[in-house]
């Protein structure tokens, strides 16, 4: 399956998948098909900020239709901060999408994970992951720490 992958929005989480893709192909024989369309964290930032994850959908979206061009079959988002829009992308999306959200749900909840800490943007962590965290109560940085979390992302925009 060629895989694409909307990257730049989370360079360390573009690596990891990448790698991680590289690896897991690797163990079991199958030479990886990948294609990696590059979205400005700057303006994911904004859209973030401005409360408009119809307008950052759009944009993954176009990405994605450049994705299937080049032969992709299914699309993700590297970034868990990139999923702010993941419910109005799976609406207009050209490919079929992996999403980051119910896997990270269905691990914690195979593991019977009563708490669980999450770090991420602001985005992420008021909504405890977009509300798909089900059955463990969700902790996040408050106070000083929370403000500390925040400024790394907006160092970055």
């Amino acid at each position: 399956m060629h895989i694409g992958l909307i990257g730049g929005i989370g360079p360390a989480a573009t690596d990891f998948y990448h790698r991680g893709l590289i690896e897991r192909h690797a163990a079991s024989n199958i030479a990886l098909d990948l294609t990696i369309a590059y979205a400005n964290v700057r303006d994911m930032s904004r859209n973030m900020a401005d409360r408009r994850p119809d307008k950052q959908a759009e944009i993954f979206a176009r990405l994605i239709g450049r994705l299937k061009g080049a032969g992709a079959e299914a699309a993700a988002v590297t970034s868990m901060g990139g999923h702010f829009c993941i419910k109005e992308l799976e609406a207009i999306s050209p490919l079929a999408l992996i999403n980051g959200l119910d896997p990270v749900n269905d691990a914690i909840n195979q593991r019977k994970l009563r708490k669980v800490g999450i770090i991420g943007t602001r985005i992420v962590m008021a909504s405890k992951l977009y509300g798909r965290i089900t059955e463990a109560e969700v902790i996040a940085p408050e106070g000083d720490e929370f403000e500390r979390v925040q400024q790394c992302y907006v160092d970055m925009a």
